[in-house]
């Protein structure tokens, strides 16, 4: 940090020392001191939208969600397809509750970046299964399935859950399967397997999980018992 203290005084016009030091402060968990560098770079630069994006990460970070999606906003004023603005505004408004309005911004994203697909659909997907949309929410988990590689883990994942919730607990078995086959550590995987399998009828193959997971270092499994 006192390097980044010195380039920044040398040169209180660049605009990357304050970005760098902003996120470097960040990473040290200064976030009082990331936002005032981050403000500082609006204050000079005001038509800059990296200085907005930069402290609306930092405020979502401190748990202000309110003001980063206040500065997502601002960023997204002075360009409206900025390729990186929607999609955290969206995540930001998760926080608080607002999926309707998250799903409308992973939609923009998506739109507006087509190279950032994969998150997109994962993070519409648990939005619309928030709101009770779990066709929807199905629907996008399944192609981010397919945009996720040879061993998918979090499109199973969270399909899992939409399946569950839809009753669907054959589909949801396998879908925690396989998220299990990519990533056999995947503690609350063997753990929402057992519910499925509880759930479907199979009681010895969710005591099985109940006991991986155990052994894995799962918590609470009295309470959710």
């Amino acid at each position: 940090m006192p390097l980044l203290d010195a380039v920044v005084d040398a040169n209180p016009d660049n605009s990357w020392a304050l970005e760098e030091r902003g996120r470097a402060k960040m990473f040290s968990r200064d976030l009082q001191g990331a936002i005032a560098d981050f403000s500082t770079m609006i204050a000079r630069w005001p038509t800059n939208p990296k200085g907005y994006t930069c402290r609306a990460d930092a405020r979502a970070r401190a748990g202000d969600s309110s003001g980063a999606i206040e500065d997502y906003l601002a960023a997204i004023a002075i360009d409206p397809r900025h390729p990186y603005a929607f999609f955290h505004r969206g995540r930001a408004r998760v926080t608080i509750g607002d999926y309707a309005a998250a799903i409308s911004d992973f939609t923009t994203d998506m739109e507006v970046s087509p190279e950032g697909r994969l998150s997109g659909l994962l993070n519409r997907g648990k939005a619309r299964h928030r709101v009770g949309d779990l066709a929807g929410a199905i629907d996008d988990l399944t192609e981010a399935i397919s945009l996720e590689g040879e061993r998918p883990v979090f499109g199973p994942l969270f399909r899992g859950l939409a399946r569950l919730a839809a009753r669907d607990y054959a589909g949801a078995i396998a879908d925690f399967s396989t998220a299990i086959e990519s990533f056999p550590g995947l503690t609350n995987a063997y753990r929402l397997r057992a519910e499925a399998r509880e759930l479907d009828g199979d009681k010895g193959g969710a005591e099985e999980d109940l006991s991986r997971y155990t052994q894995l270092g799962g918590k609470d499994l009295l309470a959710y018992q």
